[in-house]
């Protein structure tokens, strides 16, 4: 047994103990589609699919106790061929990009994968570090977004909801380009924070699944904050405010570049919001 961290081939860091050949066997097929048969691909697609369904019904069910922000802008009550269209092809995105993501986990650098080497620093500081580079390119690419003529063609379509309410239909009914954009900026922070220190896979995995419920609350009516950081309402705002509150996650940028507006309880919104 090893006590330090080693690679072994192209495989990432492993902290602590040698992984099995069984579980060296595993991660090379598992991030390597080149050795994966039609029903791997199969598999893999059915299970971010399930999760993708499962994910829905919980943020719609777990939180419904909650208090309820009252709808003030105009909701889209039915969906076109067009948003259905916009949500099957970014559902078929994201099992690509969890699939780059699964692939980066196993060849990069300073990725941790034993569990008993989890720790304040490749832990709970990682996850920090990454939400904050996500949001800080995630605000500047949300900022260009509503750039007049970019907007008109990409982020308009999200903005025909005012009032969202079914939670990840409505986070992910957006334009694949903006959707696809958007997604890979989660592997872009994990690749930068992962260049100044060591990830656990835990925190990746976390950052990832935990992003995904954090968009989809910011699409329905609960009444939800966090530590002051997080908050649906800050979201609501933006789509009643088009031009305020561009972060995905947290207040930090958009409150340090200006565009930060809370939640009121008044009534009045300017007509070009409306």
């Amino acid at each position: 047994v090893e006590a330090t961290c080693h690679r072994v081939g192209d495989a990432p860091i492993v902290c602590g103990s040698r992984r099995s050949s069984t579980m060296m066997l595993m991660s090379a097929e598992l991030h390597d589609a080149s050795t994966w048969e039609w029903w791997h691909f199969a598999g893999f697609a059915l299970v971010i699919y399930l999760g993708l369904e499962l994910l829905n019904v919980l943020v719609i069910n777990a939180f419904s106790s909650a208090n309820q922000i009252p709808i003030r802008g105009k909701h889209l009550d039915e969906f076109e061929f067009i948003d259905n269209a916009f949500i099957q092809f970014n559902k078929l995105a994201i099992i690509v990009f969890t699939y780059h993501m699964i692939r980066f986990t196993f060849t990069a650098k300073n990725i941790c994968w034993d569990i008993r080497d989890l720790g304040i620093l490749n832990g709970p500081s990682s996850l920090v570090a990454m939400h904050i580079v996500y949001d800080f390119f995630y605000t500047l690419f949300h900022r260009f977004l509503h750039n007049r003529i970019v907007y008109r063609f990409v982020h308009k379509h999200h903005h025909r909801q005012r009032a969202p309410t079914r939670g990840n239909l409505d986070a992910i009914n957006v334009h694949p380009f903006e959707f696809v954009v958007g997604e890979y900026i989660h592997l872009v922070a994990a690749f930068l924070v992962s260049r100044v220190m060591t990830i656990h896979v835990g925190a990746i995995a976390w950052f990832v699944a935990v992003g995904g419920l954090l968009a989809s609350l910011n699409h329905t009516r609960y009444d939800l904050s966090f530590l002051g950081v997080y908050s649906v309402k800050v979201h609501d705002v933006h789509h009643r405010l088009p031009e305020s509150n561009y972060g995905q996650y947290i207040m930090l940028w958009d409150k340090l570049m200006g565009s930060y507006k809370p939640y009121t309880t008044e009534k009045s919104v300017s007509a070009k919001a409306q």
